[in-house]
C-alpha cells in the first residue's frame, strides 16, 4: 500500500510487489477522520481479499520523528500506531515533497509544460515545488546510490515583500499572522489571504471566500478585477520565491512545479509574470536564465514516489 498525506486529502493506492502500477487509488478528506488509522482502514475496507505485506506512507511535516503533526492537517501522526493498524507491517515514511521529487524521475516529456528551457546541468540539485494546502518544497540529486530527496520546509521561511504593495500586505498579515510565512501567500489557503488583503486595501467588499471562487472568477473572460489582481501577484510572489530559493540551492538541474492548485489556472500562470520574477535577481539575472523550469502534467505525483520509494 502507498499514502499520500496532505493538508487537505489522504490518498491511497495498491501496489503488486515489485510493479509501480498504481491500483484502487481513492481520495479521502482528512477532516473526516479523527486520524489516519481510521482513514487508512475505511479505504482497505473498500477493498475485497487484498492483504498488505509493506507500505509507504509520504505525508506533510516532520516525517523524521516517530510522532509529528502536518502543519496544515489536525492528524497527530503516531508511526507506531499506523503500523499497527495494518497488522505490524513495516511502513517507510517520507515527506510528502520527498515523494513528489522522487516522481519527478519518471516524468517523460509528454508529461511536462516547459516554462523555460534553460541549460539542465544533470549532476546539478533539482528543485521540486508546489503550491497546495501548504507550500512543499525538497531539492533532488542524483547520487552513487540513485536519487536522494533533500527534503526542507521552505514554505515556512519568511515571506520578503519587494513593493510598496507587498509592504502592506505583509503588514496586515502579520498582525494576523504574527509570523508570516511564504505559505500564508503561495497556498490555497493563502490565495484567499492575498484577495482580503487587496479588497482591504482598495476598501472593496469580500465576495469570494475560496481559492476555487477566487481562481474561476479571476480566470474569466470578464474576470473580477481584484481576483484577478490576486492571481497575478500570486504567480508574481510565486516566481520572486522559487527564484530565492533557487539562488539559496543552486538547482541548476532543474525545476519542477508539481501543483493541482497551478494547474486549476494553468493558462494564467503560463502567460503570467511567474517567469519574469523569477529571474529578476539583479546582477545574478544571467544565472536564474540558464535554469530549466518544467510542470508536471501528472496526478498522483506522490503516491508515484512513494510507489519509487516502496520499490528502492
Amino acid at each position: 500500500m502507498v499514502g499520500d498525506i496532505g493538508g487537505t486529502n489522504a490518498r491511497f493506492s495498491l501496489v503488486a510487489p515489485g510493479k509501480s502500477e498504481l491500483m484502487s487509488i481513492k481520495t479521502l478528506q482528512c477532516t473526516k477522520f479523527e486520524t489516519v488509522q481510521e482513514a487508512i482502514k475505511s479505504y482497505l475496507s473498500s477493498i475485497n481479499n487484498v492483504e498488505i505485506i509493506s507500505a509507504c506512507i509520504a505525508s506533510a511535516g516532520t516525517t523524521h520523528l516517530d510522532i509529528f503533526k502536518p502543519a496544515n492537517n489536525d492528524w497527530v501522526i503516531n508511526k507506531s500506531n499506523v503500523s499497527s493498524a495494518l497488522n505490524d507491517i513495516q511502513v517507510n515514511w517520507i515527506n510528502d515533497f520527498s515523494a513528489q521529487a522522487l516522481a519527478t524521475t519518471t516524468l517523460k516529456d509528454n508529461d511536462v509544460i516547459v516554462i523555460n528551457q534553460g541549460a539542465v546541468q544533470p549532476e546539478r540539485v533539482r528543485l521540486v515545488i508546489g503550491p497546495g494546502t501548504g507550500l512543499g518544497t525538497c531539492g533532488l540529486i542524483n547520487s552513487s546510490s540513485g536519487w536522494l530527496p533533500l527534503p526542507a520546509q521552505g514554505g515556512h521561511s519568511d515571506f520578503a515583500p519587494n513593493s510598496n504593495l507587498e509592504i502592506e500586505i505583509w503588514t496586515l498579515l502579520q498582525k494576523q499572522f504574527g509570523h508570516v510565512a511564504v505559505e500564508r501567500i503561495l497556498s490555497g489557503p493563502g490565495i484567499v489571504n492575498l484577495y482580503r488583503a487587496l479588497c482591504q486595501i482598495n476598501g472593496k467588499e469580500v465576495l469570494f471566500n475560496s481559492p476555487s471562487e477566487i481562481t474561476s472568477e479571476a480566470i474569466k473572460s470578464n474576470p473580477d478585477l481584484i481576483a484577478k489582481s490576486t492571481l497575478e501577484l500570486f504567480c508574481q510572489i510565486f516566481g520572486s520565491v522559487t527564484g530565492s530559493i533557487a539562488l539559496s540551492t543552486g538547482c541548476l538541474g532543474g525545476i519542477y512545479i508539481t501543483s493541482d492548485l497551478v494547474r486549476n489556472f494553468l493558462d494564467f500562470f503560463i502567460d503570467s509574470d511567474f517567469l519574469k520574477s523569477f529571474e529578476d535577481k539583479g546582477r545574478l539575472k544571467y544565472y536564474m536564465t540558464d535554469i530549466p523550469i518544467f510542470i508536471s502534467k501528472k496526478e498522483n505525483m506522490g503516491l508515484i514516489g512513494s510507489t519509487y520509494q516502496l520499490n528502492k
